[in-house]
């Protein structure tokens, strides 16, 4: 079991949103991670919720599991397929809402094949929340690298041969890419929640998104 909790980061959302990012993009329950990392799943949720950090020894294991930021800053190509085979929702979107990749849980949820999804533009797949996120972000600089992050509660709808697939609430976390060339890329990450659990997560972000640039 972890020791007394300490701050190793200057950053106090680090542990938190590096938990919440692999969690999402790996399709992983609090229960789960938190057996993986032997501890409680009480834990978790409070690490994830910045009440306390992991201690020094915890913080090893969880970059060991997860990874980090930095390890997310390879080269597009291979962040593209780490992207592609993440069983959670997931996609790499550009500034012109081109989308480039998705994960294998969006194409599920979606019921589409790959080829119906990637390079067509947001609107022609998406209906609702995800175009005003998309907007949202747009307007608040996440493209020029104005925001390091971002948290979003949306009703994911899809529009498919079937005509309309609506999979219900999803809370987001979206980081931006920045490429080789300097390109930001939106990286779209997402959990399915129940309809409490969403209405909760829009109070507490005082609407759709909260970014972490905001006031």
């Amino acid at each position: 079991m972890a020791g007394a909790e300490i701050v190793s980061r200057a950053d106090p959302d680090f542990w938190r949103n590096l938990l919440r990012r692999y969690r999402f993009t790996n399709n992983v329950k609090q229960a789960a991670l938190a057996y993986d990392l032997g501890v409680t799943q009480a834990m978790v949720s409070r690490w994830e919720s910045g009440a306390v950090q992991p201690a020094a020894d915890m913080q090893e294991r969880i970059r060991a599991l997860a990874g980090t930021p930095e390890d997310m800053a390879s080269p597009l190509v291979g962040w593209r397929n780490h992207v592609a085979f993440q069983p959670g929702i997931a996609a790499v979107v550009d500034r012109d809402g081109l989308i480039e990749t998705v994960s294998s849980g969006l194409l599920r949820d979606a019921e589409m094949a790959r080829p119906q999804i990637e390079g067509k533009q947001l609107e022609a797949i998406f209906i609702g929340d995800v175009i005003e996120l998309f907007n949202t972000l747009m307007e608040k600089g996440f493209f020029d690298g104005a925001q390091e992050s971002a948290e979003s509660a949306d009703r994911y709808c899809f529009a498919n041969s079937h005509g309309k697939r609506d999979i219900g609430p999803v809370h987001g976390l979206h980081w931006p890419h920045v490429a080789e060339d300097g390109t930001v890329r939106w990286m779209l990450t997402g959990a399915r929640v129940s309809a409490k659990e969403f209405e909760l997560l829009r109070e507490e972000l005082g609407g759709q998104v909260a970014l972490s640039g905001d006031d």
